[in-house]
């Protein structure tokens, strides 16, 4: 049965339809009813809810705009729906029942802020963002309108549904541009709007009669804003997701960009750095070129100017010639420090370890300092601690730090005293750190001018640039050195005071003995040491006690002269500026009753030479006290020959050497060197002349210059080795070339050796006794083997000798075999070269007569002497059984 009620109001009128329920059946719709109610509300909330806290951590606009949205669809379904009366007061709901209109106006209001903010229509729908405007200023016209009640209930209603249908197709039609316009979450507003115009269509028709009634016709209006609010949080999420996606985008893009510009400037530093590199190299090519040309004539005029000074001439023309050393020494240490500078420019400044006696460094380069203070009439103290007698470090780099610092404290102090201060800490692991430590009381640094001390070819000023000239790069490359070696460089200094600058340098332990110990000479000696200066006073007793005598320290005339007792030892010091008290001293300390009597003096005159001190003292030796000298007095001297080289040059052996150089000057100097020696010199003048000297004659060693026209030394060098003669005489490399890189690559390029420019003659000697060990006796007359001579050879290495000799008698079987093969099998010119390697391994392993033998063989050998050399090659094999059985019946492979 239908049953139709009439429900008349002031606003509208309306066919509602009413179902007569069982009371069970009307609990059941009631329950689903309210479930479904529950589902849309709750939904909403949630949604609402959820977007207002994204905006809470986003702070968008989009998203605070879809909340007002939902609170606008709550209040619509609480009206329209007739929920609001449970919640509202009655006037309220009384009031918004007759003006159900401005709901729908409140809902087109929101909605179309919403679109604005969530498609930021005026960038991505600028065409339909004025209409949206337009529908937004009609609501709120409309609103006023309803308000006042301007306009009839049915032409209200009508109008705002009109609107509203206008509305939504321009929020879809914005939602339809912005797509196109590639903003990609506009496709759920879409969707969402053609759902809702939809469901608007069929509630309007529901509304005027048009459709039957039942549940969806009645609830489409209701389903489709529920859709909506849920597709408008989808499409918030999807813009969110989008714009991220284009701030990745954005990055990557920078990213890519700062990608390419680190590409472009990795291009642009790349041909940078080879633009320096090439720069580097025409520089290294420059030092290279300027170190020989200045070398070259250097090698001259110090080999000859150290001739002349050894020769009797008058003492102006020996000051001329001393002049001459001392600015020749003066423009190669320039040289060596330019080189040292590019060195370190590089990164090439190397370290050379080895062993190294600390207090034989520190003797030498405090004789030599010390002279030089005392020439400008300042006093030198050096303080010396308890070193070890041997550690592990780079004694030539040490010593030009010392020589570096010293040498400035001399230039820059013009009264007063230097003192040297060493000391030294052993650390954990084998580490022992000396400390060099050079006093002055000369001009001083100020603090300003101590910021660029250590800047490349700086001095404080220019004033002292000239007064006093230099480099400015000693410092420079002294720095550099201490950093290379673990250590530190500091300085204090005041001005017109003096400065003092402290080394530390980490070295390695390698003898634990100190070099200062009790000593049997000095042990319980009562001993005086007269010095009017305190500071060379407490020096000189520090060393004595150190080495165990009684010292007492005299410092004034008067309590010498109320010494009375007998004295083991007296020593007497007479600093350069107490000169004029020497016959005051000399009264005062005549009466003590001493066994030794010593002077020890300063200044620029040299009081050694004075026969009328001799009744009073034993020995006369040069400030300041050095261990050196305290142990020349306790041994036995032996008298040193006049010229200790020219002696060493009448030792060495008799053998034929080439000097090859295209300067006629340097040969000369050979010559003069070499005329009162055993050794027959040949000279050549060119690479052509010494390769047409080979193809003649055998020589033993050739000098070989590098650096010369047509035909330079590494030619000249391939040239020689395919002659028979000369195909493995030792060729050594002279050359001025300073860098190590140049050094290996000569030795690499066949060269046997390197003997660098300027020559120095102790140098040279050493080399010819290296390569020219040759002996007259008989192979009859030696031994098969010698074990001391293997020692000797080996520097007394026991270990070093052991492996040599283990390392020599594997190989010596399978080299006598190849050569009695290669001699069956007549092929001399390999024959040759087998014998040239067994007789360099016979130098160093103590088997003396097979390397007689094999020298004989080789040398018969390049003179094309076959039969000959086949009548010695029974005796070397002979020769060989007697070493193999020799060496393994005393067993030495296995001695320890």
């Amino acid at each position: 049965m239908d049953l139709y009620i009439r429900i008349e109001n002031t606003q509208s009128s309306i066919l509602a339809p009413v179902d007569i329920h069982t009371l069970t059946l009307h609990q059941t719709s009631t329950f689903y009813d309210s479930i479904l109610w529950g589902l849309f509300y709750g939904g909403l909330i949630m949604l609402g809810a959820y977007n207002l806290l994204l905006y809470l951590g986003i702070k968008d606009k989009s998203l605070l705009t879809y909340k007002e949205y939902i609170v606008a669809v709550l209040l619509w379904q609480l009206v329209w729906g007739g929920h609001f009366k449970l919640l509202m007061p009655s006037y309220l709901a009384t009031w918004f029942s007759a003006h159900t209109d401005i709901i729908f106006i409140i809902l087109g209001l929101t909605s179309g802020i919403f679109s604005i903010t969530l498609l930021n229509a005026k960038d991505n729908a600028p065409k339909t963002y004025p209409f949206i405007k337009s529908c937004l200023i009609t609501y709120a016209i409309l609103a006023i309108c309803c308000v006042l009640g301007i306009f009839p209930n049915l032409w209200q209603n009508f109008l705002v549904y009109a609107v509203s249908f206008l509305a939504m197709f321009c929020y879809l039609y914005a939602g339809f541009e912005s797509y196109a316009n590639r903003f990609y979450p506009a496709r759920y507003f879409i969707i969402s709007w053609c759902i809702l115009i939809s469901c608007s269509l069929t509630a309007s028709l529901h509304l005027i009669g048009f459709l039957q009634d039942n549940v969806f016709t009645s609830h489409c209006f209701q389903a489709g804003l529920f859709i909506q609010a849920c597709l408008f949080s989808v499409a918030l999420m999807d813009k969110h997701r989008h714009q991220l996606q284009q701030e990745v985008e954005q990055a990557t893009q920078d990213l890519t960009n700062n990608i390419e510009l680190v590409e472009e400037q990795n291009v642009r530093l790349d041909i940078a750095r080879k633009d320096a590199i090439a720069a580097s190299h025409v520089k290294s090519q420059f030092l290279a070129n300027m170190s020989h040309e200045i070398r070259t004539p250097l090698n001259a005029i110090l080999g000859f100017s150290k001739e002349l000074h050894s020769a009797n001439l008058s003492p102006e023309k020996q000051e001329q010639i001393s002049i001459i050393n001392a600015a020749a020494d003066n423009l190669l240490n320039i040289v060596n420090d330019v080189l040292d500078f590019s060195k370190i420019e590089a990164g090439k400044l190397q370290i050379n370890n080895h062993p190294f006696s600390p207090n034989q460094i520190l003797e030498d380069v405090v004789s030599i300092m010390a002279k030089s203070a005392h020439l400008k009439h300042l006093e030198f103290i050096y303080d010396l601690s308890p070193l070890p007698e041997k550690l592990i470090g780079d004694s030539y780099r040490i010593k030009q730090i010392l020589n570096n610092l010293l040498g400035n404290a001399l230039k820059f102090t013009d009264s007063g005293q230097i003192s040297l201060i060493v000391k030294g800490t052993e650390k954990d692991h084998g580490i022992y750190e000396l400390e060099l430590k050079i006093e002055d009381s000369g001009i001083g640094i100020s603090k300003d001018d101590q910021r660029k001390l250590f800047a490349a070819f700086s001095q404080v000023d220019d004033a002292l640039n000239r007064s006093y000239q230099g480099t400015g790069l000693g410092l420079v490359i002294c720095q550099e050195l201490v950093k290379m070696m673990h250590g530190e460089l500091s300085l204090q200094s005041t001005p017109d005071v003096g400065s003092t600058f402290t080394v530390s340098i980490r070295t390695n332990l390698l003898n634990t003995t100190l070099s200062i110990k009790p000593d049997d000479n000095w042990q319980d000696k009562n001993i005086i040491y007269f010095d009017p200066n305190p500071l060379s006073r407490h020096c000189g007793t520090k060393i004595l006690t150190a080495m165990g005598g009684n010292v007492t320290g005299v410092e004034s005339l008067t309590f010498l002269r109320q010494l009375t007792a007998p004295q083991d030892t007296l020593f007497i010091c007479v600093p350069g500026n107490k000169a004029s008290m020497l016959p005051s001293i000399l009264e005062a300390s005549r009466h003590i009753n001493a066994n030794n009597k010593i002077m020890l003096y300063s200044g620029v005159e040299s009081l050694s030479a004075r026969s009328d001190l001799s009744q009073y003292f034993s020995h006369k030796l040069r400030l300041p006290l050095t261990l050196g000298k305290l142990n020349s007095l306790t041994k036995q001297t032996v008298k040193t020959p006049v010229n200790a080289l020219q002696q060493r040059l009448e030792a060495l052996p008799r053998a034929r050497i080439l000097a090859v150089d295209d300067m006629e000057m340097n040969l000369k100097l050979l010559t003069t060197w070499l005329k009162n020696s055993n050794l027959q010199l040949t000279l050549a003048l060119s690479g052509k002349d010494a390769v047409a000297h080979c193809k003649e004659y055998e020589f033993d060693l050739i000098l070989m210059d590098v650096q010369m026209p047509h035909m330079d030394g590494l030619e000249a060098t391939k040239h020689i080795r395919q002659t028979p003669l000369n195909l493995g005489t030792p060729i050594i490399a002279v050359t001025a070339h300073a860098f190590k890189e140049e050094q290996d690559r000569l030795l690499s390029s066949g060269m046997d050796d390197y003997l660098p420019k300027p020559i120095n003659l102790s140098d040279l000697i050493d080399l010819i006794k290296r390569w020219c060990q040759i002996t007259d006796a008989t192979d009859d007359s030696l031994p098969s083997f010698d074990w001391q001579l293997a020692l000797k050879n080996s520097n007394f290495n026991k270990e070093a000798a052991q492996d040599l000799l283990s390392q020599f008698i594997r190989q010596l079987p399978e080299l006598a075999a190849e050569i009695e093969r290669l001699n069956q099998a007549q092929n001399f010119v390999e024959m040759q070269n087998a014998v040239h390697r067994l007789h360099g391994v016979c130098c160093y392993t103590g088997v003396p007569a097979l390397q007689i033998i094999c020298e004989k063989i080789e040398s018969s050998l390049k003179l094309q002497q076959i039969a000959k050399a086949q009548q010695e090659l029974p005796r070397l094999i002979n020769e060989t059984v007697k070493v193999l059985k020799i060496v393994e019946q005393d067993k030495y492979l296995f001695t320890s």
